[in-house]
């Protein structure tokens, strides 16, 4: 499982991540001329303002007692097709090093610099804060309809989708940062992964 999962990682940097950020670091660089600094700081990789931050980290916090609260089905978050399928019946031992991986890097990392830093971040400097945000977690939302594909029976997940997209969207661009998005983000899926691993575990 780990190694998958490691693969996966790899895998998610290049496609999601490398892949786009080197494009948009070329067309930056050499057509727009920015130095290398201000071109990581438009893709949100930085700092940004500390108070967003602070945000971040009490929706991450609401975030995982949701989860833990919730207690969703795991038979349907773990089901086959689904992404937290590999952590059914896993051990939390091998379990916690996987959903690390998996939620910080394969998702959390790789989506958020994509979806809000490049994306979100280049529709807040063309457009206002509400059709910005809402471009971006529309399109956020377009590759999870995926879902309805393998498990229609969990369409009402969408909205949530969506729903966390605006808020991880908000901070982005009002802190100018994807750390605060990517914590959020991060901690959902981690929840989410080792809750499936601990609940099915016999």
């Amino acid at each position: 499982m780990l190694l998958l999962t490691l693969v996966t990682a790899l895998v998610n940097l290049v496609v999601l991540g490398a892949i786009p950020f080197g494009g948009y670091f070329l067309v930056q660089k050499w057509r727009r001329k920015r130095t290398v600094k201000d071109i990581f700081e438009r893709a949100g990789l930085r700092l940004g303002e500390p108070r967003y931050l602070r945000h971040a980290l009490l929706f991450a916090l609401l975030t995982v007692a949701t989860l833990l609260l919730w207690q969703p089905p795991v038979e349907v978050l773990g089901g086959e097709g689904s992404a937290q399928s590999g952590f059914y019946g896993l051990d939390l031992a091998s379990a916690i090093p996987a959903a690390l991986i998996y939620g910080c890097v394969t998702t959390g990392f790789t989506e958020e610099l994509l979806f809000r830093g490049l994306i979100a971040g280049s529709f807040a400097r063309k457009l206002s804060f509400a059709w910005a945000n809402t471009v971006q977690a529309t399109i956020f939302l377009l590759p999870h309809l995926m879902i309805l594909v393998v498990m229609p029976e969990v369409w009402e997940i969408l909205p949530l989708v969506f729903a966390g997209a605006l808020v991880l969207g908000w901070i982005r661009i009002r802190s100018g940062s994807i750390l605060g998005p990517w914590l959020i983000h991060s901690a959902a899926n981690v929840t989410t992964s080792l809750y499936v691993a601990v609940s099915s575990s016999p």
